[in-house]
């Protein structure tokens, strides 16, 4: 077995039993609770590795700071409402897709590592979801899924009005989404003069970066375990996008996890706008481009890697002070 391999088990279709790579391997690996091993131990410790957040989040959690009292919004593929990790937090949910399925396996991902009871950055806040296809290579989808989402914002009480969409796509990128992609950029800029940020992976628009933590050094590494990647950026925000557990399910019924040893950008998109949320709740006065600079800035005192303990000090000391 070689590193970086995607061995999950999806849809119990595995029929051989793998031999149980060194954690070295293990750990770089793609697997879900239904892979088969010869021996499971390692990877279920990796499993339940993988549900912590680092840098401080859960030390914040403790304090009652959970992003309680906070709304955000998701654009996404299709999502499994049920799943324990987020059951009871999509406050409303719409379907832009004519033949997604029930839920998709990034669906339950994002949507757990933003606000997921054991995994999520922000487990206290409360989801507005709009599903819509990017297999399709077409961005008319969520530039009606926004329409929507600014519509049910009017519905909301002030105090929970949304101030962050969190979008793990680059739907303005025209190499990836051949249609409408500049209506996408056109509508992210009519969206962002409103008072709302959206925190994308769209290059030019983005402002988060990759990151993860190695799991012998514990040290943070930039980039991407399984491919190389420019190093800091200034400006940018690098978050934990690797080494994470993610919810898993493709119906309503069956609920798993996944551990991903490697990761896209789309991981570390939730982990941002989650911090961004425990902003919110501390400093509700406070603009969401104020609190988006502010995670900026403390990120900016930590050779760019973001610090939730220090931003939530800044914006808390600042609301104070008004």
């Amino acid at each position: 077995m070689e590193k970086f391999e995607d061995v999950r088990n999806t849809f119990n279709k595995q029929k051989e039993v793998l031999e149980t790579p060194p954690l070295d391997i293990l750990s770089t690996l793609i697997f879900n609770e239904s892979t088969k091993w010869t021996d499971d131990t390692l990877p279920k410790m990796l499993i339940e590795y993988g549900k912590h957040c680092p840098f401080g989040i859960e030390d914040l959690h403790k304090k009652g700071i959970t992003g309680k009292g906070v709304t955000v919004a998701i654009i996404d593929q299709p999502l499994a409402l049920n799943h324990p990790e987020y059951d009871g937090k999509i406050l409303h949910y719409k379907d832009f897709c004519k033949d997604g399925g029930i839920s998709s396996m990034h669906g339950p991902a994002v949507t757990s590592l933003l606000v997921g009871n054991t995994i999520g950055v922000a487990p206290g806040a409360k989801v507005v979801y709009a599903a819509c296809p990017t297999w399709t290579a077409n961005s008319k989808y969520p530039v009606k899924a926004f329409d929507w989402i600014m519509e049910v914002n009017k519905t909301l009480p002030e105090s929970e009005k949304i101030k962050f969409i969190s979008v793990s796509a680059a739907f303005g990128e025209k190499k990836l989404f051949k249609k409408h992609s500049k209506l996408w950029l056109k509508k992210v800029k009519e969206v962002q003069e409103s008072g709302v940020c959206v925190v994308e992976c769209t290059e030019g628009n983005r402002f988060v970066g990759a990151g993860y933590v190695d799991f012998e050094t514990k040290e943070f590494v930039y980039g991407f375990p399984d491919r190389r990647m420019r190093c800091k950026q200034v400006g940018e925000v690098h978050v934990p996008n690797s080494l994470r557990t993610v919810a898993e399910s493709y119906d309503n019924n069956n609920f798993s996890y996944t551990y991903c040893g490697h990761g896209g950008l789309s991981w570390g998109i939730p982990f941002a706008v989650g911090t961004l949320c425990l902003g919110q709740q501390v400093a509700p006065k406070k603009t969401a481009f104020e609190l988006k600079q502010a995670l900026i800035d403390t990120a900016a005192e930590n050779e760019c890697i973001i610090n939730p303990k220090k931003f939530i000090a800044k914006v808390k000391e600042k609301e104070l002070t008004k």
